[in-house]
């Protein structure tokens, strides 16, 4: 998948509610929920969650967000 940086960033700052460049699981959730439309169980989430957030800090940042991405 090749999307634009720019584009990614947008996604990601309007993910970030709080404006601290760092999304919560909170944030991620709802994202991930409006991004596809669809519902998603809360393990389901979690689960994505975890997998985003590469140094388990209980935040996505920024570079992780972008990995995510690449990823898919």
């Amino acid at each position: 998948m090749d999307i634009a940086a720019d584009k990614v960033r947008a996604v990601f700052r309007e993910w970030d509610a709080d404006d601290d460049w760092l999304v919560d699981i909170h944030e991620f959730c709802g994202g991930i929920s409006r991004l596809t439309g669809r519902p998603w169980s809360q393990e389901e989430l979690v689960r994505l969650f975890r997998e985003t957030d590469v140094d388990g800090d209980g935040l996505v940042s920024l570079p992780e967000f972008e990995e995510c991405l690449r990823d898919l």
